[in-house]
Formats: C-alpha cells, sequence, structure tokens
C-alpha cells in the first residue's frame, strides 16, 4: 500500500478507532519539508492536494488496502494550513463501504479552526 507523505511530510501522534467506520487522528506536519520551498518558502501552506493525499493516506492505515481517489464530491478549503503556526492537525473521517468502493468524509481541524472539509470516493486498485 504506497504511501507519498507519511513519515516524511508527516507523522502520525495518535490513530484511534471510535467506531468500526471512522478514524480520528492527530498528525504532525513536517515545516521542513521540501515541498514548503515551492509552496511557499516565505510563508509555507500544506497544499490542497497534500491534504486530500493525508486522508487517503489515513484511510489506507485502517483497511489496508491500497486506494485511488475516484471522486471528489465536495472539498473545501475553509482555512489555510501554515505549518510553521500549526504543525499539529487533528483528522476525523468516516467512511461507508460498497465493494471497492469507499465514500468518505472527512475535515482537518486544529481546535476549532477548520481547515479542510471533504466529501469524496475512493476505490480499490
Amino acid at each position: 500500500m504506497p504511501t507519498f507523505l507519511l513519515n516524511d511530510f508527516y507523522h502520525i501522534e495518535s490513530f484511534e478507532k471510535p467506531t468500526d467506520l471512522s478514524i480520528q487522528a492527530s498528525i504532525i506536519l513536517n515545516s521542513n519539508h521540501a515541498i514548503f520551498k515551492g509552496h511557499f518558502e516565505q510563508m509555507p501552506v500544506v497544499p490542497g492536494v497534500c491534504q486530500t493525499q493525508m486522508i487517503k493516506e489515513l484511510l489506507q492505515q485502517d483497511i489496508h488496502k491500497s486506494l485511488t481517489l475516484s471522486k471528489g464530491d465536495n472539498i473545501k478549503f475553509t482555512g489555510m494550513i501554515i505549518p510553521t503556526q500549526n504543525p499539529k492537525i487533528q483528522v476525523e473521517l468516516s467512511y461507508k463501504q460498497e465493494d471497492n468502493t469507499y465514500n468518505v468524509e472527512a475535515k482537518l481541524f486544529f481546535e476549532n479552526t477548520i481547515f479542510t472539509k471533504f466529501k469524496g470516493t475512493f476505490i480499490n486498485n
């Protein structure tokens, strides 16, 4: 199960399963990662594609299967994640499985600030 960002761009601090089909995780961003040199070195911001990839990788950690994003029904980036200001991010994720399809709702946040709201579909490769 390939991961591109886990254990390099971010690390999982905690990973909990409140229900069979949900995840609560705390992740720590690597503010020195090379991605931030291009996005933007003077004021680094976590790219939206990286946020979506982190959601995918956390789900893969739970189900132990390789996934591909097949549909982004509703993805809202409601705040910038600046790793030097918010190196620790909370993730809440819930999903429903139908055959090889996973319908996912997730949010990335810190305290009362929501950075990302995600609703989409991943398929098992």
